[in-house]
């Protein structure tokens, strides 16, 4: 990739990787009030695209957004500037700014922020207001916070007021990935209870930005933020969090392959509180951390009930850390919260793609994320390779020409397309995916090939230097998320040419 990037590997991985095993107020709408390689720098220009742009969701029925919520590099401020612009035109509200490695909002949450820093803070504020999106900023302090100091409780207010000056006035207080038990003084204070402890700790923040007359608007991440079943932390929250806060959910597990409204409803009864849904898709940043393999997730959002967003208080989809990437499959996600009733997730991907990929780009870009659609929301590929795998080796059997079969047509549509997506798709785009291009490339290349000294098995093919390719590509830091389906077929296609020569 070119760049190392490196990820925070406490409770929260572990939480991912029990998600990835297991698969994965009242409406409150008085709480909540408008406020008044990641390129870097300046935010190249976007392609030229055929979307029009759709009715905006209102935040009174539904906060429907972006979080930034992902390990690893934050967005540049002028790239997430562009966001907000394609957030407006689908008709999303609502953004998060919770980039965990941003250390005056977690690690270094209880020092200022310097005075410049906040500057460009407020700025990027006002441009999500210019753009009519709500703007909620989160704070993590359970990383260190003594809950019963009364110093550390000011400290945490003084933070909040230095994010009122610049025009933040909703606060996501979070304490997601952190230790789950007290320790000394506060163990003592809330009797081992640590749902107690952060209560007390953000009624008081409430009442102190009350006294101070400030309208802020709380929201809370709690510490076991996945899951069905009532636990006592969750009770804890419900008997003494402040009424209306709403509270977030991944859902079931941590990267959730299903979400349906029975169990945010249940969820929900069981925490007392207005409930947002913090989607884990398309998030990609675990697969950098337990895999190893970076990957992209550019399939559709799909298999969340039709009825779950009226029983929400919020939405919200975690994004890649590539940003111009992620628009496909939050354009699919803005397609469901704009009407979940009639949302089919095939048609709304089609539509990203003409939206992200331009007139000219749309159909190559299809290809290339029907290679990167398999995830935790769909372990087969949204396009067409694993039914013509099969049917290549149909044909195989049956003695017919492999080199018109479906199979070989789409590895030379590959290198075609990657052609194609260079010319066509915006230099933003094309920087964040052209690692995994190059994979896809060299894939479609190679299984030309291979199909072609199978159909000409007399031929003296350099079976050697293509299974030394793929074991290159093999070996690749990224991988494309139809990696297993081809390392599988040319596993098989090997075993059936003359030995390598």
């Amino acid at each position: 990739m070119g760049k190392r990037l490196w990820f925070g590997m406490g409770i929260g991985v572990l939480c991912l990787v029990v998600g990835v095993a297991a698969m994965v107020r009242d409406s409150g709408h008085g709480r909540f009030q408008s406020g008044a390689p990641r390129p870097q720098g300046q935010a190249p220009a976007r392609p030229d695209t055929a979307a029009a742009s759709y009715p905006r969701i209102l935040p009174s029925r539904l906060l429907a957004g972006v979080v930034e919520g992902f390990y690893g590099p934050r967005w540049s401020y002028p790239v997430t500037q562009k966001i907000f612009q394609f957030m407006e035109k689908q008709g999303l509200n609502t953004f998060v700014y919770a980039p965990k490695n941003v250390p005056y909002l977690r690690a270094e949450w209880n020092v200022p922020y310097p005075a410049s820093h906040l500057r460009k803070l407020g700025n990027l504020v006002a441009a999500a207001h210019r753009d009519r999106i709500e703007f909620i900023c989160s704070v993590s302090p359970g990383l260190s916070i003594q809950y019963s100091s009364a110093a550390d409780r000011a400290l945490l207010v003084a933070k909040i007021n230095e994010l009122w000056s610049v025009g933040i006035h909703n606060v996501m207080l979070s304490f997601d990935d952190i230790p789950t038990s007290l320790n000394g003084a506060d163990a003592a204070a809330y009797h081992g209870s640590l749902g107690l402890a952060q209560c007390s700790l953000v009624n008081s923040v409430e009442a102190a930005e009350a006294a101070d007359g400030h309208q802020i608007h709380l929201f809370f991440t709690p510490t076991t933020y996945w899951g069905v079943q009532q636990t006592p932390y969750w009770r804890s929250l419900r008997d003494n969090l402040d009424a209306g806060i709403p509270v977030i959910w991944t859902g079931p597990f941590v990267l959730s392959a299903s979400i349906t409204a029975q169990e945010a409803e249940s969820v929900r009864r069981d925490l007392g509180h207005p409930l947002i849904v913090w989607d884990n898709y398309p998030v990609n940043d675990y697969t950098y951390v337990i895999a190893h393999h970076p990957q992209l997730f550019l399939g559709p959002v799909e298999r969340r009930g039709s009825r779950l967003p009226q029983t929400l208080r919020g939405y919200l989809f975690n994004p890649m850390l590539q940003p111009y990437a992620s628009e496909i499959a939050l354009a699919t996600g803005a397609a469901y919260l704009r009407n979940a009733s009639a949302y089919h997730a095939a048609h709304a991907w089609q539509k990203a793609l003409e939206t992200v990929g331009g007139k000219g780009g749309a159909a190559a870009l299809g290809s290339f994320a029907g290679a990167n659609s398999v995830s935790f929301l769909s372990p087969d590929a949204s396009d067409r390779l694993p039914a013509n795998v099969k049917s290549f080796w149909s044909s195989y059997g049956q003695g017919k020409n492999l080199e018109n079969t479906a199979l070989d047509r789409e590895f030379t549509a590959w290198a075609r397309n990657g052609t194609v997506m260079q010319h066509t798709l915006s230099p933003a785009l094309y920087q964040e995916i052209k690692p995994w291009v190059a994979l896809y490339r060299r894939e479609g290349a190679l299984g030309a090939q291979v199909a072609a000294a199978l159909q000409h098995p007399q031929t003296m093919a350099p079976v050697k230097e293509m299974e030394q390719e793929q074991q290159t590509i093999n070996n690749a830091a990224d991988q494309l998320g139809v990696h297993q389906i081809l390392a599988q077929w040319f596993s098989r296609a090997f075993s059936l040419l003359p030995a390598a020569r």
